[in-house]
């Protein structure tokens, strides 16, 4: 018979992740914590995909990954990656040694950027005396001739057919631009000078953005051959990492600083997009004196950029992984297990370096290189008629996505006021068709997309609480709502004897 119950929905999970608030403040919208989990565009939330390994041996003895990519070079599709000092063409998998005589200097801080100028490939990492250059084919890398204009650079970009470097030896706040379609003749004078050193470079719009310690300056073709460029004073913060910095095709360019990630047009203001991430939760545990090492990569195909970051008070390498969703807004994560130097898009798909040698395929398969993944993820608990009415909790329904698989998805209810019992979630139907049918066994069924399941909710609160976990290998789930049972009780006065509440 029907159960005399009122209802309220937690998810879809637009909002994403909400590290600032605390979980009765968190609408139903929203989610308190999770980790190795993201929300999809529909507001779901899915157990992240893992990584697998591109080489099919470590690079270099194993030495750390500072660069990888992949570019079009001569009309062939080429992959690429430096690991410890050699530079290595990886293209389908295979390292060979393209480093030849080039002066490669070891070190998990030594990271490199680089860009695709015209016919080449240049990386430079502000550590070496000279950016490299390299041509496809079977070709090794060379040092780029840059006139002996300056002897190594930070940052680097190619922009109207000109290719620049800027935080260059003995001058952090200069850029040194080359001749419009040659980037190896530069002239003695074709530099800019800022008030402070330049923290990164990258085009926006029609101009190229100046990052620096203090702000933002842009660089604007005049059509004036005397004065190529007009040099403007644009926003009032610039980026704390140079490979940090990642433009989306709505225009936008987005970078770290030392409290948090922004967003900025090309006008005269930037702003804050993390304010999820804020807090002794997630922000404040991170090393930010380390937060220059930041990379990001943008994920066309699901409409993400991801940071690489260095969670933990005193960790020296980026460790984790932050997810934004540049059409919801919104943000997922951590990705944890993702101990990565460098970053780039590989067949579409992003691919980072490690610190043992290889370069990993990661959002492709249901393991971490035949780890478990261990996910879980957190409602908040908004109280549905208000934080001085309470309830009786009665059951939740969970809506999610069938697997091929019958494995289990742990839910456990929490509130202040309640010690909650675990349940188990089956992610999949255990069903057969007539022709494959075991008695005993099987229960005939057949294919469906979606499920619901419920579990038992106990106790009296005003709020309830759900947690999610499934730590075991090749067990994806996606959750797209949950509906919670209860009976309300009424306004309830608590009242205190002396020594016992």
């Amino acid at each position: 018979m029907p159960i005399n119950a009122s209802s309220v929905q937690y998810g879809p999970w637009s909002k994403g992740v909400r590290y600032d608030l605390p979980t009765e403040d968190m609408g139903i919208d929203a989610l308190y914590s999770m980790s190795n989990c993201r929300v999809g565009q529909a507001g779901q939330v899915e157990k992240r995909k893992g990584f697998s390994k591109f080489n099919g041996s470590a690079l270099n003895s194993g030495a750390t990954v500072t660069a990888v990519g992949q570019v079009t070079l001569a009309g062939v599709e080429k992959t690429f990656a430096i690991s410890g000092n050699k530079f290595f063409d990886i293209t389908g998998g295979t390292g060979t040694d393209r480093t030849g005589s080039a002066t490669i200097t070891a070190g998990n801080d030594n990271v490199w950027e680089w860009v695709l100028a015209g016919s080449s490939l240049v990386l430079t990492n502000g550590v070496d005396t000279d950016a490299i250059a390299w041509t496809g084919g079977t070709n090794n890398i060379a040092a780029l001739d840059d006139d002996g204009r300056f002897t190594k650079g930070a940052h680097i970009a190619y922009w109207d057919n000109r290719l620049w470097i800027g935080n260059v030896d003995g001058a952090k706040y200069q850029l040194w631009r080359s001749n419009t379609g040659d980037i190896t003749t530069w002239g003695s004078t074709d530099y800019y000078n800022f008030d402070y050193d330049i923290t990164g470079i990258a085009p926006i719009g029609n101009s190229l953005a100046v990052h620096t310690d203090e702000g933002v300056h842009t660089l604007t073709p005049t059509g004036n051959a005397t004065v190529p460029y007009q040099v403007s004073r644009r926003a009032p913060v610039g980026t704390v990492s140079g490979r940090g910095i990642v433009t989306i095709p709505s225009g936008l360019q987005i970078f770290p600083r030392l409290d948090g990630f922004y967003a900025w047009n090309g006008g005269d203001e930037v702003t804050k997009i993390s304010q999820a991430l804020d807090g002794s939760r997630f922000w404040d545990k991170l090393n930010t004196a380390k937060l220059s090492l930041c990379h990001g990569i943008y994920y066309p195909n699901m409409n993400e950029v991801w940071w690489f970051i260095p969670y933990g008070a005193s960790q020296a390498t980026n460790n984790y992984a932050v997810v934004y969703n540049t059409l919801l807004n919104c943000w997922s994560g951590p990705y944890t297990n993702m101990a990565r130097d460098a970053s780039g898009l590989v067949d579409d798909l992003p691919h980072a370096g490690g610190f043992d040698g290889f370069v990993y395929t990661h959002d492709t398969t249901n393991a971490d290189d035949t780890s478990a993944i261990s996910a879980t993820f957190e409602t908040g608990s908004p109280a549905p008629m208000g934080a001085d009415v309470r309830l009786r909790w009665l059951y939740a329904r969970h809506f999610f996505d069938t697997q091929d698989s019958g494995y289990d998805v742990q839910v456990l209810q929490q509130s202040p006021k309640i010690t909650g019992t675990t349940e188990a979630i089956l992610m999949g139907e255990l069903s057969a068709g007539l022709g494959s049918f075991t008695l005993g066994t099987s229960k005939l069924g057949g294919n469906t997309d979606a499920l619901y399941a419920d579990t038992d909710l106990i106790g009296y609160d005003n709020m309830s609480q759900l947690k999610y976990t499934n730590n075991a290998l090749d067990e994806p789930f996606t959750f797209r709502r949950v509906m919670l049972q209860y009976k309300p009780i009424g306004r309830m006065r608590r009242r205190k004897v002396i020594g016992v509440e």
